[in-house]
């Protein structure tokens, strides 16, 4: 992705502000529809993919939540990033 969320539109979500965290959770819609989708076993034995909408709310949910409760708005962020944890819900806010 080319365009970067604002650093107003992130401090806006963390202060509570529903339209910047909205807009957040728009600007990542497509990498989270795509980890939604899963392949299930149709009656007449084809198989389909679907979004899983439970994925999907689970995921924008964690997405919140680091959002609002675990970013550090004073802290700058580096240009070497940490390892990643095996966490699957770890998304970069930067874009």
């Amino acid at each position: 992705m080319t365009n970067k969320i604002p650093y107003e539109t992130i401090y806006q979500a963390k202060m509570g502000s529903e339209e910047a965290l909205a807009a957040i959770l728009n600007h990542y819609e497509p990498q989270i529809v795509k980890a939604s989708i899963r392949t299930v076993n149709m009656p007449d034995g084809s198989r389909q993919r679907i979004i899983d909408q439970d994925i999907k709310a689970y995921i924008q949910s964690e997405l919140a939540m680091k959002i609002m409760v675990k970013n550090d708005l004073n802290k700058k962020p580096s240009k070497k990033r940490p390892p990643q944890s095996g966490s699957s819900s770890n998304f970069d806010l930067t874009g």
